[in-house]
C-alpha cells in the first residue's frame, strides 16, 4: 500500500497512551472529589458560634458583679465583654439621638434611654438601650409603659454604639429592675 508501518504504529500508541491518561486522570477526579467536599470552617464561622456561645448571660446584678453607672459605662472600655449598667429611665428615642422624646407622652419603643439622674434630659450623660424584643418592648418600652418613666433599672450587654451614643443594642441579654 505504499504507507509505512512504523509512523502508523506509533500514532497508534501515543492513542492508547493518551486513552490511558485520560481515564487514569478520570479515575483519580472520582476517587478524590467525594473526599475533597467537607466543609471548611472560616474564622468568621468560628467567631460567629464563640459569639454566640458567649451571649448566655451567668451572674445577674444580685450575684456582686459589678453594676456599672451610667457615667462609668459612657467613659468605660470594655472591649467584647458584657457588663451590667444601672440608671433611670429618661426617655424614649429612635434613629437618632436628635429625636429623643424627654417628657410624656412617649411615641417611641425602638430604645429607651437611662441616666444616673431621673432628671437627666443632656443627651451626653444619657446612654441608649435598645428594646431588642417584643417582651422588652411590652414591658419595658416607654410607649407602652409610661408608667416606666423614671423607674431604676439594670441591663446587661455588650457596649456599643447605638443612636449616635454609647449604649447597647442587639446584645442586651437580660434586664432587671431595681428597688430604690
Amino acid at each position: 500500500l505504499g504507507i509505512p508501518a512504523e509512523p502508523l504504529f506509533r500514532s497508534q500508541i501515543i492513542k492508547l497512551n493518551s486513552m490511558k491518561i485520560s481515564k487514569l486522570l478520570l479515575t483519580f477526579l472520582v476517587v478524590i472529589f467525594p473526599f475533597s467536599c467537607g466543609k471548611t470552617i472560616l474564622p468568621s464561622d468560628d467567631e460567629h458560634r464563640k459569639e454566640t456561645e458567649k451571649h448566655s448571660p451567668t451572674q445577674s446584678p444580685d450575684d456582686h458583679s459589678q453594676i456599672y453607672t451610667v457615667e462609668e459605662f459612657i467613659n468605660g472600655n470594655f472591649g467584647n465583654n458584657e457588663v451590667w449598667v444601672h440608671g433611670y429611665i429618661v426617655g424614649a428615642c429612635k434613629r437618632s439621638i436628635k429625636q429623643a422624646e424627654w417628657e410624656p407622652p412617649f411615641t417611641y419603643d425602638a430604645a429607651i434611654l437611662l441616666a444616673d439622674s431621673p432628671e437627666e434630659t443632656d443627651p451626653e450623660n444619657v446612654i441608649s438601650i435598645q428594646m431588642v424584643n417584643k417582651q422588652m418592648k411590652e414591658e419595658i418600652a416607654l410607649g407602652n409603659n409610661p408608667q416606666n418613666y423614671g423607674k431604676h433599672i439594670a441591663f446587661f450587654g455588650l457596649k456599643q454604639k447605638y443612636l449616635g451614643i454609647p449604649g447597647m443594642k442587639k446584645h442586651v441579654q437580660a434586664s432587671d429592675w431595681l428597688e430604690e
